[in-house]
């Protein structure tokens, strides 16, 4: 079982995992909150955590998810934020480097994901890359960018 999970990958490149996930070669995530070093991207963290933790806590039933966006130093930030302000370890989350100006880091993000949780904006000129992806890799999407744009 270990060995089908996703090891440490580097060095690393965009679109590729970080570090140790709970997800098996050829299953995906349940959600990755792309843009999670933003204003929104950081409460979507925090609010993803909590419901993962409640999920699995109270009704045993196991979220997989990721966070992912252009810096790997702000993402693992924006989980030592999360980790302080909600109190829960979140050591399992994994870390995808992708980015709206790199396609194929876009296609390599979403094949990994159930629900990418697009919080980059402004949508009217990053979402359709986005959205782009996920309907190529069998993705859902859900934009809550905030962005007024």
């Amino acid at each position: 079982m270990f060995q089908a999970c996703r090891t440490l990958i580097k060095p690393l490149q965009s679109g590729q995992i970080l570090k140790m996930a709970t997800v098996a070669e050829g299953q995906r995530y349940d959600f990755v909150v792309f843009g999670a070093t933003g204003y929104t991207g950081q409460y979507v963290v925090e609010e993803v955590s909590r419901v993962a933790h409640h999920d699995w806590t109270e009704r045993n039933i196991p979220l997989t998810w990721a966070v992912a966006g252009r810096s790997k130093d702000k993402l693992l930030n924006s989980l030592a934020t999360a980790r302080k302000e909600t109190g829960l370890n979140l050591e399992n989350v994994a870390v995808i480097l992708a980015d709206v100006a790199d396609q194929d880091s876009l296609n390599r993000m979403a094949a990994q994901s159930t629900v990418v949780i697009n919080c980059v904006g402004p949508y009217q000129v990053y979402g359709e890359r986005v959205v782009r992806a996920c309907i190529e890799n069998g993705s859902n999407h859900v934009d809550i960018s905030g962005e007024p744009q």
